[in-house]
């Protein structure tokens, strides 16, 4: 690629002052007495301990990938879907079934010596899919099963096929993703765009993206994470499991601007979910309300966080009916204090279904207390009504269900699930059923990056038939432009 001339000139610059810096920092000589340290001041960093503490922290990061990556696999499905297609013949128009094979890739982390596999959902859902699972240093794959899932996290549990009674498999530990801070050092590690044990490595750029015991609450880093690195884990400076990569949002394919940034499921909800599915018949509770620390960011204002503030509530709730309020502070949970967000999580995931939790609460200055019972998650489904479902430019699209939306982590009564693509809909090759669309939007850089709602997602495709435009497809999850044509 040719680049401006001007811009050619900035560039040189910019790596001109870089290797000056670090000439500056690590080579350039010391010139003229150092000033004098005041009593209780450090001592000064010298060229030489700067170049020390730099290979220090390259070798423990050398390390941390040695010892993880044997405990990451490469995730390979193979699923078959029947199709139907609208075929014209001598008698009229007819329907007929076809069987298409659809290959896939992600990643997956060992999390017992006995082969037991962590990875996303969304990487081998479906009825019929044959998984295999590559360890690494092996050539062949192997077999694994499915053992259990859970939509709600987006977490699947399989069990690698041993090839000898009793083989013994690496396994990456648990460690407490709630301790992590923005700035903390991660490394993805994964299989993505089938190139096996690649590792990126950067920082914790927020500790909670949306915090709900619902489980609309990423980790999001600045690790190059593209598509197949989905179900693999992201780990800190000890080697511990801190998360699983699930999620890469991107800007649409024209817009240069766009930046990549990484979404993984908190470790500790997806220890909470695999210890549930290990131990049948542990229920996941759930009170449906969103917490955030208070004051919010403290993280960022530097004041120490005191309590748990209340951002939202789920409609028909538990704590919704116990009398539980947008903007409540959230200060004990059964006599324990609550400080921070983190904690209230810590809380509930100790509460099992069926069991009545004593919330203490600040409302307007005055303390109160809450009686919630915690209710199965399951159950909150399983009521759910049929969601609304519509025919709009030959697509047939639905409501997504509340399983799906927090699997997704979007917002309520937004995003569009494709049920069925017709043969002579504009979008037909374009599209594919199973996808979610979240937006149709007329401009390349469209500042209003909400997700619509079924009757919204209406009117835009309705406004893009004179223009045509763009939608915002999840897919494979990533967020992708699909152009639209006009009609």
């Amino acid at each position: 690629m040719r680049l401006p001339i001007r811009d050619l000139f900035i560039t040189l610059g910019v790596f001109a002052a870089a290797a000056g810096l670090v000439r500056l920092l690590l080579v350039a000589p010391v010139t003229g007495p150092a000033p004098p340290r005041q009593a209780g001041e450090p001592p000064a960093v010298t060229p030489a301990d700067s170049a020390g503490i730099a290979e220090a922290l390259n070798e423990a990061m050398a390390n941390v990938v040695e010892r993880t990556l044997p405990g990451v696999v490469s995730v390979h499905v193979d699923r078959q879907r029947v199709i139907e297609e609208t075929i014209v013949t001598g008698v009229g128009p007819q329907v007929r079934k076809r069987t298409v094979r659809e290959p896939g890739v992600g990643s997956g982390v060992i999390v017992s010596k006995e082969g037991l596999v962590l990875t996303n959902w969304h990487v081998v859902e479906g009825d019929d899919v044959l998984i295999r699972v590559t360890l690494h240093g092996d050539e062949e794959p192997r077999r694994a099963a499915l053992v259990d899932r859970d939509e709600s996290v987006d977490i699947a549990l399989l069990r690698i096929e041993p090839r000898q009674p009793d083989e013994p498999f690496p396994w990456l530990a648990f460690g407490d993703s709630d301790l992590m801070r923005p700035g903390h050092f991660v490394f993805a590690l994964g299989n993505p765009r089938n190139l096996a044990d690649t590792v990126t490595q950067g920082i914790i750029s927020n500790r909670a993206r949306r915090v709900s015991d619902t489980l609309d609450t990423y980790l999001q880093t600045d690790c190059a994470i593209n598509p197949g690195n989905s179900g693999g884990p992201l780990v800190n400076l000890k080697g511990e499991l801190i998360g699983i990569n699930a999620r890469l949002v991107i800007g649409p394919a024209e817009s240069p601007s766009g930046q990549g940034y990484g979404l993984a499921i908190p470790g500790n909800e997806v220890q909470d979910a695999y210890e549930r599915m290990i131990h049948k018949g542990r229920p996941r509770g759930y009170l449906g309300v969103t917490v955030e620390d208070w004051p919010v960011a403290s993280y960022q204002t530097g004041r120490r966080s005191e309590s748990a503030l209340v951002v939202g509530l789920d409609k028909g709730s538990p704590a919704a009916a116990a009398g539980l309020r947008k903007d409540d502070l959230i200060q004990s949970m059964d006599g324990e204090p609550v400080r921070s967000s983190a904690e209230f999580f810590r809380r509930l995931r100790q509460k099992q279904v069926g069991e009545t939790l004593a919330m203490g609460i600040r409302r307007d200055g005055a303390d109160q207390e809450l009686k919630v019972a915690v209710v199965d998650l399951k159950t909150i489904f399983e009521s759910e009504e049929t969601p609304v479902s519509r025919e709009i430019a030959g697509l047939t699209v639905r409501e997504l269900r509340r399983a799906e939306r927090m699997r997704l982590a979007l917002p309520d009564k937004g995003g569009v699930f494709v049920v069925q693509v017709a043969e002579t809909s504009p979008l037909h090759g374009k599209i594919s059923p199973g996808e979610v669309i979240l937006r149709a939007r007329e401009e390349v850089m469209d500042l209003d990056q909400r997700v619509q709602p079924i009757e919204a997602f209406g009117r835009g495709m309705e406004s893009l038939k004179s223009r045509g435009g763009y939608l915002d497809v999840l897919r494979k999850g990533a967020v992708e432009a699909v152009t639209v044509p006009a009609s």
